[in-house]
C-alpha cells in the first residue's frame, strides 16, 4: 500500500471523500469489465440489479473507444454508487482508471504525459492532495510562463 494511499484512507472520516461524490466517466469497454467484477462477486450483492451506469458520452479524444459512461449515483444527490458507507470505494481493486489516476489523468486516448485536472479540493485543507494540487498548479503556471518567454524569444 503507497503512503499516499494510506494518507488518503486515514482521513476519510475528515473529507468523507468529497472527490467521489460525484461519479467518475469511464470508457465504455471499461465499464462492461468493471459491470462483470461486479457481478462475480457476492460481497456486492446489492449492485447486482441496479443500474451502474448513467448517461452515455461521445469523444474520441478522450475515450479510446469513443464512448463513455458515468458512473451512477446512489441517489440524484449522489455519491457515486460504488462508494461505500465507510467512504472507501467497494471496487477499488477494480475501480476506474480515472479514480486511480486522480487528481491526474489522461487527457487524450493517445497521451503519454498526464496532466492535474482536477483543483476543485485545491483549497480544501482536509484533502491529502491539498499541497499537491497546490504545487502542480504553481508547477503548470510557471511552465506556460516559461513557455511564452521561450515563444517571444524566439519571434523577430
Amino acid at each position: 500500500m503507497n503512503a499516499t494511499y494510506k494518507s488518503c484512507m486515514s482521513n476519510l472520516h475528515i473529507c468523507k471523500a468529497n472527490c467521489c461524490k460525484n461519479g467518475v466517466w469511464v470508457d465504455a469497454e471499461e465499464a462492461k469489465r468493471i459491470q462483470a467484477e461486479v457481478l462475480k462477486r457476492d460481497s456486492l450483492a446489492d449492485l447486482h440489479d441496479k443500474v451502474l451506469w448513467s448517461e452515455e458520452d461521445e469523444d474520441t479524444d478522450y475515450f479510446p473507444t469513443g464512448k463513455g459512461v458515468g458512473t451512477n449515483p446512489q441517489s440524484p444527490e449522489g455519491p457515486c454508487i460504488f462508494l461505500g458507507s465507510d467512504y472507501k470505494c467497494r471496487i477499488y481493486e477494480v475501480r476506474p482508471h480515472f479514480c486511480a489516476d486522480y487528481p491526474f489523468m489522461h487527457p487524450l486516448a493517445e497521451s503519454t504525459k498526464p496532466v492535474m485536472i482536477d483543483n476543485m479540493f485545491e483549497e480544501d485543507k482536509n484533502c491529502i492532495y491539498h499541497k499537491l494540487l497546490s504545487a502542480t498548479l504553481k508547477s503548470i503556471e510557471e511552465e506556460r510562463e516559461a513557455d511564452a518567454k521561450e515563444a517571444a524569444a524566439k519571434t523577430p
